[in-house]
């Protein structure tokens, strides 16, 4: 079967591999949707990151080279031994987390922060392939009114669920997001399903600003050649006190004050981007303010659910994030190396069935 193999830094390649067997308590996919994440194009990028080289990870036992992908959702091919509750022909989309279901963090529920964490197209192969294994507790039904590039995008919705709900948003909150890429705008999504009032979007891309505005961003700034202080004015401006919640999801020391410095008093800031530095910001304000900072990584099973569920109500529309579906075989040039030339033109790029 093909294969899309991430050997290290540029270095992707489409083989020929073999079929993998089924195996006791495994579930085998034929997969029919994988989206191009973020994390898959920072490992392509500045790699490795999460791909183990060296010594092989505790829950899979893998090193590179792995078949990359983890935002994928498919067709039941064939059931292993022990494994229950499935049928050939089941649609499912994959939770993509491996966790050792025994630590601390498992046993509450928090499988995003198990000590020994892992995702499926990361820590071992994943689903820009034809076939694909994974665990039964990763494989959830969707049904026949999710379409599998839907079904693809359950995995970053349920980031923006995760960090929806541990803002404890309240219906008529007023939102700051800054940053829209595909998380900013799944953000967007599950804030505006939850009875958000007036979403305000930071994105100097003039298309992700439009996109933004499409799904439901009441305003959008271009912080291009604004400072960041009158970034935060022109917040303030919008909210009068300030923001209630606001989601960073980006990772720079300047979107974090941003964050952390549009919210009221008792407001509430989420980080979500990906940090490689060091931030600062107002501590005083913090204090004084009584302002929340709160981190929110991956997703758990519960958050996944929940995403399910709001695809298929028809609460969140996940299509108009799809900026492009290319053959399997095209994916390195026609995705990776696509988001990285033309990046302000996309939003998700999926390798799909066409």
């Amino acid at each position: 079967m093909l294969a899309i193999r991430w050997y290290g830094k540029r270095d992707l390649r489409l083989e020929e591999v073999r079929e993998p067997s089924i195996k006791p308590g495994f579930i085998k996919i034929k997969v029919k949707a994988c989206g191009v994440c973020g994390t898959d194009l920072n490992e392509y990028l500045n790699g490795p990151i999460f791909i183990p080289t060296k010594e092989p990870h505790p829950l899979t036992g893998k090193t590179a080279p792995v078949t990359i992908g983890h935002e994928f959702a498919g067709e039941v091919v064939e059931i292993g031994a022990g494994v229950k509750g499935f049928e050939v022909g089941d649609r499912v989309a994959v939770f993509p987390v491996i966790h050792c279901g025994e630590c601390y963090f498992c046993k509450r529920g928090m499988e995003n922060l198990c000590v020994n964490f892992g995702v499926t197209g990361l820590s071992e192969d994943g689903g820009f392939a034809e076939y694909a294994l994974v665990r039964p507790y990763q494989a959830y039904k969707i049904p026949e009114s999710v379409s599998f590039e839907e079904g693809a995008l359950v995995e970053p919705l349920s980031v923006g669920v995760r960090a929806v709900k541990k803002a404890q948003l309240m219906p008529g909150d007023s939102v700051v997001i800054i940053g829209a890429g595909p998380i900013g705008l799944c953000v967007l999504l599950v804030a505006k399903a939850s009875g958000a009032g007036k979403i305000i979007v930071v994105e100097p891309s003039k298309a992700r600003r439009k996109k933004a505005e499409e799904i439901g961003a009441d305003i959008t700034i271009n912080p291009s050649g604004k400072s960041v202080e009158e970034v935060i004015e022109e917040i303030r401006g919008e909210t009068e006190l300030g923001a209630d919640v606001s989601f960073e999801c980006v990772g720079l020391n300047e979107t974090f004050k941003v964050a952390v410095e549009s919210i009221r008093k008792g407001g509430k800031a989420v980080a979500l981007g990906v940090f490689k530095c060091l931030t600062s910001f107002d501590a005083k304000g913090l204090v004084v303010g009584e302002k929340s900072i709160i981190g929110s990584v991956s997703h758990s099973a519960d958050d996944f659910c929940r995403g399910i569920s709001l695809v298929a109500s028809k609460r969140v529309d996940v299509r108009p994030l799809i900026t492009s579906k290319v053959k399997l075989e095209e994916i390195v040039e026609k995705g990776f190396e696509e988001l990285i030339k033309n990046r302000d033109k996309h939003v998700k790029i999926l390798a799909a069935e066409i």
